[in-house]
């Protein structure tokens, strides 16, 4: 179960990180960021620059979370915490029939759908499952073998969750 948590760990700190690269890739990119926020939470423009501020530092303090081991549970907790926040803040755009880009991950132009809360909801539950199963553990020792096998599988973890609108297309 070691292997589990870690592999939930780098991929959940993989999908911030992509996400925050795509958010502050470039002034515009974090501007149409804000908007979609102020869009997406039905915000004035303040709360939007609050907001979108506030979720850019809670990613970043995350993923450092994640991938320190003595910080691992810190950082499962917060990501727990704000994908639990993406999710209402989604659900509750696409009940007012919001059809505003997200900007997850800084370029998407893809209207918000059911699969984006769907995306933050799954990525949540992996979040609270690693924290939950972490506490039960009592060792962090990791072998580089069982890291080498799942590497590959984090990383095709992420690119499939950071690329869920291509995804979906394709299999249209």
């Amino acid at each position: 179960m070691i292997y589990v948590v870690l592999s939930g760990r780098y991929l959940l700190a993989g999908v911030f990180l992509v996400a925050l690269v795509g958010k502050l890739r470039c002034r515009a990119a974090y501007l149409e960021f804000v908007t979609a926020t102020g869009a997406l939470l039905g915000a004035n423009t303040r709360t939007a620059r609050w907001a979108a501020g506030a979720t850019v530092a809670i990613e970043a303090i995350t993923v450092c979370a994640l991938i320190a081991e003595p910080a691992a549970r810190v950082g499962l907790g917060l990501a727990a915490l704000l994908l639990g926040c993406f999710t209402v803040a989604l659900i509750r755009a696409l009940r007012r029939g919001s059809t505003t880009p997200c900007r997850c991950f800084g370029a998407s132009t893809a209207p918000i759908r059911a699969r984006h809360a769907m995306r933050s909801a799954a990525l949540g539950v992996i979040a609270l499952g690693g924290l939950l199963v972490d506490l039960t553990l009592d060792a962090h020792h990791y072998e580089p073998a069982g890291v080498a096998v799942a590497a590959p599988a984090v990383a095709a973890g992420i690119l499939l969750t950071t690329r869920l609108d291509d995804v979906a297309d394709l299999l249209r």
